[in-house]
């Protein structure tokens, strides 16, 4: 099981994506790194945020040292800037992390919206499913500090609440699906009955099919069955 050690901010993704080139090595990033994570003291506490990040954001499966020679988020990232980016980032980070992934799951299956989280009830009930406690509890508590992060989670009075889910775009759906397809399932063909995954209910989705039908031709070929629609992604 690969866990999730320590909590990432959005304003760290973006800038290490921003310095980062197709195929260097990662090792030129991590003086440049301990200016981006500001916030943090202690090189312990940088490294292992480093690693986290470089992990689901830069490192070529390939070969651990290096970069991936497409970086299709750090394009994105110069092109739309950081607040467009910030339901993107979150979404490529849950779905790219098996751990984060069945996380999510549990979490919206115990709680909604407006509703108070139990941390502890969640890492119980993570541990029994996933086994290795102490992973999962170090998981459990950085991806909700992440949440806070972006927005999702605020601490009142002593409490944890799921506050909203993030609003977004037409064209930030837009990439989350061409993201969803080559990225995730590394598939040209998506299914939109796959948006009611947990992955998809940290977001405010416009209609899909309405998104679906104004960028065919576009970003995908829609295809629309019986009892079904396909998206076709370029």
């Amino acid at each position: 099981m690969i866990g999730f050690d320590r909590p990432l901010r959005p304003r760290w993704i973006y800038e290490t994506l921003l310095m980062a080139e197709p195929g260097q090595r990662l090792s030129k990033l991590n003086g440049p790194f301990e200016e981006v994570a500001r916030e943090l003291t202690g090189k312990e506490g940088k490294r292992k945020v480093r690693t986290v990040l470089f992990r689901y954001f830069l490192r070529d499966p390939y070969c651990r040292t290096r970069a991936r020679e497409m970086l299709p988020l750090k394009d994105l990232s110069v092109e739309r800037g950081f607040d467009f980016m910030i339901p993107i980032y979150l979404f490529y980070l849950v779905g790219a992390s098996a751990t984060l992934y069945r996380i999510t799951g549990h979490l919206f299956r115990l709680y909604g919206y407006g509703k108070p989280v139990n941390a502890a009830f969640l890492q119980q009930k993570m541990a029994g499913k996933l086994g290795d406690r102490d992973v999962v509890n170090r998981s459990v508590r950085s991806f909700l500090k992440t949440l806070e992060y972006f927005g999702l989670i605020h601490l009142e009075g002593g409490k944890m609440l799921l506050r909203q889910p993030l609003p977004v775009e037409e064209e930030q759906l837009c990439f989350m699906l061409q993201l969803y397809a080559r990225d995730i399932l590394q598939t040209p063909q998506i299914s939109l009955r796959q948006l009611r995954l947990p992955l998809f209910k940290f977001f405010a989705l416009p209609d899909p099919r309405d998104v679906a039908q104004n960028y065919s031709g576009c970003y995908w070929d829609y295809q629309h069955r019986l009892r079904e629609d396909f998206l076709v992604v370029y």
